[in-house]
C-alpha cells in the first residue's frame, strides 16, 4: 500500500533535485567542444556538456528513482524485502531505497 500523502516526499524530492542542480549550476562550467560539420549546414557544430561525478550523477538518479517509485504507488517499500522503510529513514534521505534491516544486512562484510 503507498504511502498516503505522498506529496510531501515529492515536494521534498524535487527541493533536493533543485538544490542539487542549482549547486551544479553555480559549481560547474559547461566544456564546448566545436565540431567542424560538413554537409548541410557546411560549418561548425558546438556542442556542451557537464561535467559530472558518478556521486552527483548517483544522487541525481536516486532522487528520479524515488519520484518513479511515487507515481507507481511503490514508494516507501523497500527494494529488497517489499516491507516499510522507517518514517525515520525517509526523513533523512528521501530517496532511500531500503529498510534499516535490510541496509543493514547489505553493509556487512
Amino acid at each position: 500500500m503507498p504511502l498516503r500523502n505522498a506529496t510531501t516526499p515529492r515536494k521534498r524530492l524535487l527541493v533536493h533535485l533543485s538544490q542539487a542542480v542549482e549547486t551544479l549550476a553555480l559549481t560547474k562550467a559547461p566544456n564546448t567542444l566545436d565540431i567542424p560539420f560538413k554537409g548541410h549546414l557546411n560549418g561548425r557544430v558546438s556542442l556542451q556538456s557537464f561535467a559530472v561525478t558518478s556521486c552527483e550523477f548517483g544522487h541525481f538518479e536516486s532522487i528520479s528513482s524515488a519520484l518513479i517509485r511515487i507515481e507507481k504507488g511503490t514508494y516507501g517499500r523497500c527494494t529488497l524485502c517489499g516491507g516499510r522503510i522507517e518514517a525515520e529513514a525517509l526523513s533523512i534521505a528521501p530517496w532511500a531505497t531500503e529498510c534499516l534491516e535490510c541496509w543493514d544486512q547489505e553493509s556487512q562484510p
